[in-house]
């Protein structure tokens, strides 16, 4: 079973990479200075996402928006 901190941090960082591309979206003009850190943010999400995927089974629904907790 997975902690609930694990999955808390998954949701904290998921909800900052959505927040940097959505403010990459808005500001196109300021991509070459964000872009880094968002893709800082995947790679956090996605090393998160591993430790939990090898613990137990999740869903699409988890995996794209987040855990219920």
């Amino acid at each position: 079973m997975v902690s609930n901190e694990l999955k808390m941090e998954y949701n904290y960082n998921l909800n900052r990479y959505y927040n940097g591309c959505d403010y990459i979206e808005q500001h196109p003009d300021e991509t070459n200075k964000y872009i880094d850190e968002v893709m800082k943010l995947l790679a956090k999400v996605n090393e998160i996402l591993d430790k939990i995927t090898n613990q137990e089974m999740i869903t699409e629904k988890e995996i794209l928006g987040g855990f219920e907790i």
